[in-house]
C-alpha cells in the first residue's frame, strides 16, 4: 500500500524546520500545510501515512514554537545591560536627601562646630590607564593643566604602541557611558577596538578646552579621531546605535576607527572655532 508523498514531505520539512533556526517558523508552515494535506490523503482507502503526515504537523509546529522561544529569550537577555545600567542610578536617587533638609550654612557658627573642616583635595593631575584585554583605557585627570597637552601625549603614547587615538566625551552621570563601559570587556568589542587607546574626557569641567580643540562636548558620549596636530579629522556619537550593548555598538565602532564608517545617521560636521566660523 503506497505512501502519501504530502506527509513523507510534511515529515521531512518539518525535521529540518526544527534543524535550520533561522528559517524554522517558514519551514514550519511548510511542514503544517503538506501534513494537513497528507493527513486527509491518507484517509482515502488504499493509502498510508496518517502516522507520518501526524508527526510531521506536531514538528512544524514544534519548530515555529521553538524559534519564537529563542527570540523571546535573546531579547530578554539583550535588554539585561540596558535594565542593570539604569538600576544603580535609580537606587541613588531615591537615596538621595531632599533639598529642603540641607543645612543652613549661613546661620552656622563655626566656632560651635566640633569637628574640624577638612580642606578640599586637590584633583589629580595624573590620568588613570587601564588595559581591557585588547583596548587601552585612559581617564584623563580633571587637574590636567592642559588638555590639549594631554592628548598630544596620549597620542604619543599611541603611536609609540602602535594604537589608534579614539578621544570620547564622557561623563559620569551619562547611562550610555556606562553601558559602553560595561561592553568593553565583550569579544565583539575586543575585535572592533583591537589596538585602540580610548582617551575619555568628562566634558563638563573640559568644555571650554573641548570647544578650543573643535570637538563638541555635546551629545555625548561622542567619538573623534584626531591626527598628529589634534585636527579632528572625524566624529560620531551614541545616537548611531539603538540600545547601548555590544552587539550593537561594536559594528559601528569598529569600522569608524578604520575609516571604513560610512553609512550614518547623522553626517559629522565640524565645530565652529570660537568666535569664527566652522571650515
Amino acid at each position: 500500500m503506497p505512501v502519501s508523498p504530502y506527509a513523507t514531505w510534511s515529515l521531512v520539512v518539518g525535521i529540518f524546520g526544527l534543524i535550520c533556526f533561522g528559517a524554522g517558523p517558514i519551514l514550519g508552515a511548510i511542514a503544517i500545510g503538506l501534513g494537513a494535506l497528507g493527513w486527509r490523503q491518507a484517509s482515502r482507502p488504499g493509502i498510508r501515512g496518517r502516522v507520518t503526515a501526524g508527526l510531521g504537523l506536531a514538528a512544524g509546529i514544534f519548530s515555529i514554537v521553538f524559534f519564537a522561544g529563542e527570540v523571546a529569550l535573546y531579547l530578554s537577555l539583550a535588554r539585561a545591560p540596558k535594565t542593570a545600567a539604569n538600576a544603580p542610578a535609580a537606587k541613588d536617587s531615591a537615596q538621595d536627601p531632599p533639598a529642603a533638609a540641607a543645612p543652613n550654612n549661613k546661620t552656622q557658627d563655626p566656632a560651635s562646630s566640633s569637628q574640624p573642616v577638612k580642606p578640599a583635595e586637590p584633583p589629580p593631575t595624573t590620568s588613570t590607564v587601564t588595559t581591557i584585554g585588547n583596548i587601552t583605557v585612559v581617564d584623563v585627570a580633571l587637574g590636567v593643566a592642559s588638555l590639549a597637552n594631554e592628548l598630544r601625549r596620549q597620542h604619543a603614547e599611541a603611536t609609540a604602541h602602535g594604537e589608534r587615538l579614539l578621544v570620547q566625551t564622557n561623563s559620569s552621570e551619562c547611562l550610555p557611558c556606562q553601558g559602553i563601559a560595561s561592553a568593553l570587556s565583550d569579544p565583539r568589542m575586543q575585535t572592533a577596538l583591537d589596538h585602540v587607546r580610548l582617551v575619555r574626557v568628562d566634558n563638563e569641567p573640559f568644555e571650554e578646552d573641548l570647544a578650543e580643540l573643535e570637538i563638541p562636548s555635546k551629545p555625548i558620549p561622542g567619538f573623534f579621531l584626531l591626527d598628529s596636530d589634534l585636527r579632528v579629522t572625524d566624529g560620531i556619537n551614541g545616537g548611531e546605535w539603538d540600545d547601548d550593548i555590544a552587539t550593537n555598538i561594536a559594528p559601528v565602532l569598529g569600522p569608524f576607527v578604520r575609516g571604513n564608517y560610512v553609512k550614518r545617521r547623522s553626517p559629522w560636521k565640524k565645530l565652529p572655532r570660537p568666535g569664527g566660523t566652522s571650515l
